[in-house]
C-alpha cells in the first residue's frame, strides 16, 4: 500500500515537480555535512535505470534498505591524508571503509584527484587520480558529454617472496559520460527534479611485482561498466540521490546506493539547530532541538553502518538516548521528524 501511494502522489505530482533542472556547486552540501546512503541488494533485478529522453519518471520508492554507510564530507584537513593531496580543498569519507576521496570542488567543477584507502595486506595507501577525473562539470545540464582517461598508480614495498621487493598496482579507466536524461526520481524518503548521468566506463586493473630488477605482471583484468547517477537541485539533498552499476556485457545491475536522509530537507530546521549534551556521553545524551517540530523516530548507528538498539525517551523538543550498554566510541544519530526531513548528529560514548 505504501509503495502505490507513493506511486500515486508522483504521478500526480509530475506536472509540478518534473522539470529540467542544472546542477551548480550549490547543489552539493558543504563540509561538515554528514549523509546516510543505502544499498538494497533484494531488488537489483526489478530496478533498471530506463531509457535516455526527457520529462522521465524514475520509481525507485521499492528500494529498501539492506544495508547503509554513513558518508561524510569534510575539509583535506579534517581527514588522516590531507597533506598528501595539497591541492585538494573538499572530502569525501567512507566510514565503514575508512577510506577517503579528494576533490578540488570550485563553482566550475568537482574533479577528484586522490584517494587514501586500506589495501588488502598493505594497510593504508594514497593514490592520486591522473588527470583528476571530473564528477560535475558545472553548470552540468541536459546534453552535456565528455570524455575522459585518468589512472591510479601505486608501488608497494613487499618482500614476502623471495627475489622480491615491491609491487606494483595500476587501474586505467577509459569513460565517455553524457547527461543523458532528466525527469522525476520517486525514493523512499521523497520526491526530487533529477537530471542522470551515463558514465560508459572501461576498467583495466593490473598488478606487477619487481622480480629481480624485472617488473613481471602477475595479474590483469578488464571490465566493462555503465553506472547511471541521479543528482537533483534540491539542496535539501546535497548529494548523488540514487547511483546504480550495470555489468555492460550481460546487462546486469550490480549494485544501488541511494540516498537516505536529508542534509536540510524542507528548511524548516538546520543541523546548527541541533545540540547534543554531554558529549561525549557516560550513560546517557539528551539531543535538543526545536519544541515546534514532531520528531518521528530515532536510530543510531556505530562508524560501520550497523543500526544499534538502544532505549528513547522522547518528549517534546528533546529525545534521550540511553547509551551504557554500548561499547566506547562514536555513534551517528539519525533524527527523522513527521514532515519528512532527517537530520544526523554524531555523539561520542566514553568507557
Amino acid at each position: 500500500m505504501k509503495t502505490l501511494l507513493l506511486t500515486l502522489t508522483a504521478l500526480m505530482a509530475v506536472s509540478v515537480v518534473s522539470a529540467q533542472i542544472t546542477i551548480t556547486n550549490n547543489a552539493l552540501a558543504p563540509a561538515g555535512t554528514e549523509i546516510l546512503m543505502a544499498y538494497d541488494s533484494t531488488n537489483a533485478a526489478q530496478i533498471t535505470p530506463g531509457e535516455p529522453g526527457t520529462n522521465k519518471l524514475w520509481d525507485f520508492s521499492a528500494l529498501s534498505v539492506q544495508d547503509t554507510d554513513i558518508v561524510s564530507l569534510m575539509l583535506p584537513s579534517d581527514t588522516p591524508y590531507g597533506d598528501a593531496f595539497p591541492m585538494a580543498n573538499f572530502a569525501i569519507g567512507i566510514v565503514s571503509s575508512d577510506s577517503y576521496a579528494y576533490f578540488n570542488r570550485t563553482n566550475s567543477i568537482f574533479s577528484n584527484i586522490g584517494v587514501a584507502a586500506t589495501v588488502e595486506n598493505y594497510g593504508f595507501v594514497t593514490m592520486s587520480v591522473v588527470p583528476p577525473n571530473i564528477y560535475l562539470d558545472f553548470p552540468e545540464s541536459y546534453g552535456n558529454t565528455r570524455q575522459e582517461q585518468y589512472s591510479m598508480q601505486i608501488k608497494i614495498a613487499d618482500n614476502s617472496l623471495p627475489g622480491v621487493d615491491s609491487v606494483k598496482y595500476k587501474s586505467s579507466t577509459t569513460e565517455n559520460l553524457t547527461v543523458d536524461a532528466w525527469g522525476t526520481m520517486v525514493l523512499p524518503i521523497g520526491t526530487f527534479s533529477a537530471l542522470r548521468q551515463k558514465e560508459e566506463k572501461t576498467v583495466r586493473d593490473s598488478i606487477w611485482m619487481h622480480f629481480f630488477g624485472n617488473w613481471i605482471l602477475l595479474s590483469s583484468s578488464v571490465d566493462e561498466i555503465d553506472t547511471y547517477n541521479w543528482w537533483t537541485d534540491d539542496v535539501g539533498a546535497g548529494f548523488t540521490l540514487c547511483s546504480i552499476d550495470v555489468d555492460r556485457p550481460t546487462q546486469e545491475v550490480t549494485s544501488i546506493a541511494f540516498l537516505n536522509s536529508y542534509t536540510v530537507g524542507q528548511n524548516e530546521i538546520s543541523a546548527d539547530q541541533i545540540h547534543c549534551y554531554p558529549n561525549p556521553a557516560d550513560r546517557e545524551a539528551m539531543i535538543t532541538f526545536p519544541a515546534t517540530m514532531s520528531l518521528q523516530n530515532v536510530s543510531l548507528y556505530n562508524m560501520s553502518g550497523s543500526l544499534m538498539e538502544v532505549d528513547l525517551e522522547i518528549v517534546p523538543g528533546q529525545v534521550t538516548l540511553h547509551m551504557d550498554q554500548l561499547p566506547a566510541g562514536t555513534y551517528v544519530a539519525l533524527l527523522k521528524f513527521h514532515n519528512g526531513q532527517t537530520i544526523t548528529t554524531k555523539i561520542g560514548r566514553r568507557n
